[in-house]
Order: C-alpha cells, then structure tokens, then sequence
C-alpha cells in the first residue's frame, strides 16, 4: 500500500524567499500525523517556480535531519532531459532515490512515439541507480495525457520496479478506472474527490494538496474507502479559483500564520473573495 504522501505546498516569505523554518515545522506536522512520504515541488509547491539550487538547499535542510530521505519524494517538470538527469543526480547525492516525473510540456500534444523516446532517454540512464519514478499525468497542466498503452511499452523496456506507478490528477473517474486495469501498477489518486471510489477498485492511495492541512481526514478515507462531504464541498470551492493559492489560503487560514496566503509570480495571491468563500465553507468567522 503506497498511503498518503502529501503533496507539500511551499512557504514564501513576502519578498518571495521560501522560508526554511517554516517549512520545517510544516513537514514534522505532517509526519507526526503518520502519512506515508511527502513530495516537494509538485502544482501545489509551486515547482516550475523554484530554480534547483532553492530545492537543493531545502532538501539538505530537512534530510536527514527532520525527514528521512526514503520518505522523499521529489517531482520533476522540466522539458528537457538533460536538465531532468542533472536533477535526479543532484537529489540522489541528498540520498532521495523516488519522484515523480511529468512528461515534457509547451510542445503540445506530441505523439506517443515522441513522448516514448523521450521518457527512454531518462530511464536507460536509470538501470544501474536505485531510483524509483511514478509518473505524473495532469494534462490540464501539461498539455498531455499519459496513455496506459504508453505506460506498460516503458515498463516493459525497462523495469516495473523503476516505474512502478502513476499519479493521476486528471480528476476524471474513467481515467483512473483505465490506469487501475494496468496489471502491478500503483496508482495514486491526485483528486481528493475521486479517492475512496478509486480505492474501491483498487488504487494504492493519493499524492494530494489538501492532505497539506487534512491529512488525517485523507488517511481515514484511504483507509475506509468513504468519501468526505466536507472535503468535496471545499474542492467544489477551491475550483471556482486558481487551484493552488486556494490550497495555501486554506493552509493560512488553518494555521492562522499569513505566510501560507504568499505565492510566487505568476501565479497571485487569492484573492478576498475567494477567501470568503473559503471561510464559509471551512465555516470560519470574517
């Protein structure tokens, strides 16, 4: 059983500089609320907006010391596979060895045939390393959608241990339902929304956002296969706006510590009525 690994969101400070401390103190919160791993600088840690030395010297911050490098893992969004082989160097010397891995961006829809060269040319540089890789299919993000054909071509040119599993953040059922038919794959579930049903069917468990303020309610639904009402009724809210913003508004509003509100451009903070609405939901007095 893969569990619950949290998606971590990102503490900026104001001028937009991540905040060591405060990250700390967030990933032994979630630890001590007995999840699974933790994996950094996915949509909801902001990734794309973090340069590798940043990610570096958070990871060398909190491995060993506060979190165990096994309990790691680390999300790759990069088009090109050289920058993609430095990373996975750089994380494996901080004795990480899991991530998540999106398939190259910008370049629209490329055909399977690309996107099968292109995953091969990181994977034969993978078979003699002790790395393991879930890929990472958000195509309302990236623009493409990771196909199942796809998935068994590489694990059969390769190895099942080293892509051993897919995070599925489509939000759409019959999406995961196709993955979940691909014998020995592990399948987390990105969408809180989707998770007891996909667990009904026999996912392994979730990579999500809101686990960043509910992860015990998140564990509990992975563990009993029950939806919860009132974590849907927050991610109807959280979609009526940019989706990550949403998730830190509710983490500041938790935490009652602003530094959660803050993001990194592009991307703004949320905006009040957003966070009214939040409050209501979350049923918060203004």
């Amino acid at each position: 059983m893969f569990g619950l690994s949290v998606a971590t969101t990102t503490p900026f400070t104001r001028l937009g500089e991540i905040d060591l401390e405060t990250f700390r103190q967030h990933v032994v919160t979630l630890i001590d609320n007995a999840i699974n791993s933790i994996t950094f600088f996915g949509t909801t840690g902001e990734g794309p907006s973090i340069g590798l030395d940043e990610k570096l010297k958070v990871l060398s911050y909190l491995c060993p010391k506060y979190l165990n490098p096994d309990d790691a893992i680390v999300t790759i969004i990069r088009s090109n596979t050289t920058d993609v082989k430095i990373e996975i160097s750089a994380y494996n010397d901080l004795g990480i060895s899991k991530f998540l891995l999106a398939p190259p961006y910008f370049f629209g829809t490329p055909c399977s045939l690309g996107l099968k060269e292109w995953f091969s040319d990181i994977f034969s540089t993978q078979l003699e390393a002790n790395n393991q890789f879930i890929l990472y299919n958000i195509p309302q993000m990236t623009g493409v959608t990771i196909e199942n054909d796809l998935i068994s071509e590489l694990r059969q040119k390769f190895d099942s241990e080293l892509i051993y599993g897919i995070k599925d953040s489509s939000g759409d059922m019959e999406r995961a339902k196709i993955y979940l038919e691909n014998k020995g794959l592990m399948v987390a579930i990105g969408d809180e929304r989707l998770i007891a049903d996909s667990m009904s069917l026999g996912a392994s468990g979730s990579i999500c956002g809101l686990s960043n303020i509910f992860p015990q309610k998140i564990v509990k639904m992975i563990e009993d296969r029950l939806k919860d009402t009132e974590i849907n009724t927050l991610i109807e809210e959280i979609l009526k706006f940019p989706v990550t913003p949403g998730v830190k508004a509710i983490l500041a509003l938790k935490t009652k510590n602003d530094i959660w509100f803050n993001v990194r451009p592009p991307l703004i903070q949320a905006s009040k009525r957003q966070i009214a609405g939040l409050k209501q939901v979350m049923k918060i007095d203004a």
